[in-house]
């Protein structure tokens, strides 16, 4: 599985938030091309998304992972970025592409949340706010999270045919505001699974935007 990461380091750090106005910038850019923008005739595509955009520690990340991985390969030199009206001058970038463990494995995996998880749809958010638990309500988590991975695999037309088994540890969830009038609620923590992911991949709603992205703890 190829992975490639093209990293923008500018004359002033981004914020996490900043991730949505990168997507908004190359979405404008190669509107051409859905895998950057993730809008298709009809409006949103529900699938999970081969390119993503993330803020973290300040640089940008634009990710993108096999056919994903081929375009952001495919992108020129970036002097300047446009976002929400301000100029900001890239002073360096730099682009990796790898080859990438992939798939399920024997042994659990550990991951940590470093951005909030959008896991609820309105139909699994009434669902989860009538379980009367902590551990129904962690059960229903850890099943909608193997359905995240699920998408990812279908995206990348890989058929997983061992059982996934998940586990959660979940911080209280947090609402917020994704953009005007539209809030979601997210979750921040741990997890565990029998499946390789990308580094700091994204699952789950919002994923394109730099929601869910998890990173692998080594123990």
């Amino acid at each position: 599985m190829e992975l490639t990461t093209l990293t923008l380091c500018c004359d002033q750090s981004l914020r996490e938030n900043d991730a949505r106005l990168l997507r908004g910038f190359f979405g404008q850019r190669y509107k051409n091309r859905v895998e950057f923008h993730h809008h298709g005739p009809s409006g949103l595509l529900y699938q999970h998304p081969l390119i993503q955009y993330k803020a973290i520690g300040g640089v940008g990340r634009v990710m993108g992972l096999e056919s994903g991985s081929f375009l952001v390969r495919a992108l020129p030199v970036i002097d300047t970025l446009n976002l929400n009206g301000q100029t900001l001058n890239v002073l360096e970038q730099n682009r990796n592409t790898e080859t990438i463990v992939f798939g399920a494995t024997e042994a659990p995996v550990k991951y940590q949340f470093l951005s909030p998880w959008f896991a609820l749809n309105q139909a699994n958010h009434q669902r989860y706010n009538k379980l009367n638990n902590r551990a129904k309500r962690q059960d229903l988590l850890s099943r909608i999270l193997i359905g995240n991975l699920n998408s990812l695999c279908k995206s990348v037309r890989l058929t997983i045919t061992d059982r996934l088994k998940a586990n959660l540890y979940i911080e209280k969830p947090k609402s917020i505001e994704i953009k005007s009038g539209v809030i979601l609620t997210g979750f921040m923590g741990t997890f565990t699974v029998n499946f390789q992911l990308p580094p700091l991949w994204g699952i789950g709603k919002q994923s394109a935007r730099g929601f869910g992205t998890v990173r692998q703890i080594k123990e």
